[in-house]
């Protein structure tokens, strides 16, 4: 739960700041820290298939939560 928070605020951060090419780019750096981290640890299972589909919801979905925050820059100050 703690790294699903965390993984939410960074994506709300992500959705603040940059666009899409920086989340896709933040999901595939996830699954290609934790995969290896599993494999090595012994841990992999099926059950981190649905860790590793959490953390990618918790993730992706602040990122959609930053994106709908994000004022956009129109310029009518």
């Amino acid at each position: 739960m703690i790294i699903a928070g965390i993984l939410f605020l960074l994506g709300i951060l992500i959705g603040l700041s940059y666009g899409y090419p920086a989340i896709v780019i933040a999901s595939a750096a996830l699954t290609v820290f934790f995969f290896p981290l599993w494999l090595i640890r012994g841990e992999f299972s099926f059950f981190s298939v649905f860790i590793w589909i959490g953390y990618l919801f918790a993730l992706q979905s602040g990122f959609l939560l930053g994106g709908y925050f994000a004022t956009p820059d129109d310029g009518d100050e």
